[in-house]
């Protein structure tokens, strides 16, 4: 163990030990050994907020003033009325002191250059001690002579008063970056720690001394420090009064309040009994959060969000579960269990889906555990075979590992995961243990495999399942009620057909998804603009859509991906339709009509082009060049119903011969 009490190197001795060795031997430097920050103060009787004359009387002392017209320097205007002599003393003096302020900075550098540690610490003065607000642990790297598990003591004591502050900008991103800390000592002297003080900072473990009150909120992100963290930890002098430590867990000193929880953590984190409180940092980011959160019967309330995609298993009566079922936590008693790697729990009613499959592997991330894959393989060859063909560079490495991730055609992928399957199907189960699925829980979705079978056994689907991914759905007759911001994947293939036991569907649902209601037969094109949803939760007549804003939407088509469909379908089954509706929207059709018409041809049906002939916009004009369009796509019942309406209007004198309706 080095000797040298501010900071050293040492991977191997174990933490406690170095935490009693620095305590007992806490550093304490002079006052020329730091650099100290002059806090802006105004002086006795000085005013720092702008003092401007009154505009009267600067224009009296304008008129007063003499010199050539045109000369502002000489009236003072732009030499603020100095003289030349005494505007020359002026800028002569900054001279001089900006020349005996920056001597001492290059003093400093070249001491540090020689592996001095002055001046690599700034503290300001404050009234009851000082306070660090600048840690250069590049300096501290250079002395030790590596860049990785320093132990790093901060000073008691600097001129024989005691550090009592850590500032918020004294660890800043441009002092600490690429160095990494093993140990953090925080000595008995400090009582106040600025929020954040610790975020740039990578270390593995922190102590806090006996006398610190107050701690603001230290987030910790693993993966936006460098070098990347693997883990973080506290530890708290056992004479501390507001704070304590548990298996590197950070609470208060009554153990109710959670501050930090060490990590990493495992797949299934099981919280302290006691609990009753966990604050906005309290969760690392940057990691794998677990899956499973069992959570004690005393939790009241959780600030952080970090883990909102987790299985919570929290008792019923707890009382944080009002404002976690609010949040959209996925929440679950301990009755709850897995079954082919998803969720359930029950209620009176019976079983509810709690949360679905995992989100699958990212593209980044799959290839990156290709690329690890493919490198320990590599190595592994290289190593059996060394000195004979030698190993391949890290670069060739990822470059083959890069061709074979875009030959198994996931590269090109634009979907947020990929799946292992492109026939990946996730069929929920009428019954669990015995009890009806009736219910998806909230959030229980977010992420779906490409097709989703709902089982006609659930009535409720709660809000917020998205069902990223999913581009087949099948809603069983049944289901009743669909909670807000579902099923907007925005890849869902073909009319989705919405049952006519469905009586409220909530607003945000289907974006981009062309649904066909069957309580009303109508095919219906969701905007993508939620503010512009037509979806009605709990309407009078249980049909859960407003045509009325529907049709304004397709009058100004804003926001709809397919407005000239849209309007083709809303014409064939005009349910609801006005007349002046009816006819605007015929109107946008004759603006396009070789486009309607073309489309009419490819994708229409009889019920279509029966609605266009009584909507007027198939007539004697438009005739000819829509059945040749039809009987270019073989639509041959649409044929026979044109022709027949076109004799019946006279267009022809006799009935066709059975020549002719062969010919067709």
């Amino acid at each position: 163990m080095n000797t040298n009490s501010l900071v050293f190197n040492d991977s191997i001795t174990p933490i406690d030990k170095l935490i009693e060795h620095l305590i007992k031997n806490c550093p304490a430097l002079a006052v020329r050994d730091v650099h100290v920050v002059d806090a802006a103060r105004a002086s006795e009787g000085e005013m720092w907020s702008p003092q401007l004359l009154a505009h009267e009387a600067w224009v009296a002392s304008k008129e007063k003033a003499s010199g050539a017209d045109g000369d502002l320097l000489r009236v003072g205007a732009l030499g603020m009325g100095l003289s030349d002599e005494e505007r020359t003393r002026v800028l002569a003096q900054a001279t001089h002191r900006s020349t005996q302020e920056r001597q001492p900075e290059a003093l400093r550098e070249q001491e540090g250059s020689e592996g001095d540690l002055r001046g690599a610490i700034e503290v300001r003065q404050d009234t009851d001690g000082y306070a660090i607000v600048g840690v250069d642990l590049h300096r501290f790297a250079q002395t030790c002579g590596g860049t990785e598990d320093l132990i790093v003591a901060l000073p008691a004591f600097i001129g024989g008063m005691p550090v009592v502050r850590i500032a918020a900008e004294a660890f800043s991103r441009r002092r600490v970056q690429g160095v990494g800390v093993r140990l953090l000592v925080v000595p008995d002297t400090v009582k106040r720690i600025g929020a954040h003080a610790f975020l740039a900072l990578s270390a593995q473990c922190i102590h806090l001394g006996c006398n610190v009150e107050v701690l603001g909120e230290q987030p910790c992100d693993l993966a936006g420090v460098s070098p990347r963290l693997a883990r973080r930890s506290y530890s708290v002098d056992k004479h501390n009064k507001h704070f304590s430590a548990h298996r590197g867990s950070l609470f208060s000193s009554d153990g109710t309040r959670l501050l930090f929880l060490a990590t990493p953590s495992t797949a299934r984190v099981e919280l302290p009994s006691n609990v009753e409180y966990i604050e906005a940092a309290a969760f690392a980011t940057g990691c794998e959060p677990p899956a499973v959160v069992v959570c004690p019967q005393t939790l009241a309330r959780v600030d952080t969000k970090a883990w909102d995609d987790a299985v919570w298993l929290c008792p019923h009566g707890a009382p944080a579960c009002h404002a976690l079922r609010r949040r959209g936590v996925r929440l679950a008693g301990p009755r709850a269990f897995e079954q082919d790697g998803c969720w359930y729990d029950f209620d009176e009613d019976g079983a509810v889906l709690v949360a679905g499959p995992p989100k699958p592997a990212s593209v980044s991330r799959r290839f990156a555990e290709q690329a690890a894959a493919f490198a320990a393989a590599v190595h592994g060859i290289a190593g059996d075979a060394a000195g004979v063909d030698g190993a391949l560079s890290p670069s060739a490495v990822a470059a083959q590992a890069a061709t074979e991730f875009a030959a198994s055609g996931e590269a090109g992928s634009t979907v947020g995961y990929v799946s292992a399957s492109a026939s990946e199907v996730l069929a929920l189960p009428r019954e669990v243990a015995g009890r009806p699925l009736v219910r998806i829980g909230i959030r229980a979705l977010p992420f779906a495999p490409a097709s989703v079978v709902i089982p006609d056994t659930v009535r409720v689907i709660e809000r917020d399942n998205a069902c990223r991914g999913t581009k087949r759905l099948v809603l069983a007759e049944g289901l009743e009620r669909i909670g807000e911001h579902c099923f907007w994947s925005r890849k869902l293939e073909g009319p989705v057909l919405i049952p006519a036991s469905v009586h409220s569907v909530g607003k945000g649902c289907f974006e981009y998804a062309v649904c066909r209601l069957e309580h009303t037969k109508t095919i219906i094109h969701v905007s993508a603009d939620q503010l512009l949803s037509c979806f009605l939760a709990d309407p009078p007549d249980e049909i859960p859509f407003d045509f009325a804003r529907y049709d304004e939407l397709l009058r100004t088509g804003k926001n709809l991906p397919d407005r000239l469909g849209a309007v083709l379908h809303r014409l064939a089954m005009p349910f609801r339709l006005a007349d002046d509706t009816r006819d605007v929207l015929v109107s946008y059709l004759r603006d396009h009509e070789r486009e309607t018409q073309e489309r009419v041809a490819r994708d229409g049906d009889r019920v279509m082009v029966e609605a266009l002939v009584h909507a007027g916009f198939i007539d004697e004009r438009t005739f000819d060049r829509q059945i040749e369009l039809l009987r270019a796509c073989n639509r041959t019942d649409c044929v026979l119903y044109l022709m027949e309406w076109h004799r019946e209007q006279g267009g022809q004198s006799k009935p066709f011969s059975s020549r002719d309706r062969f010919a067709l």
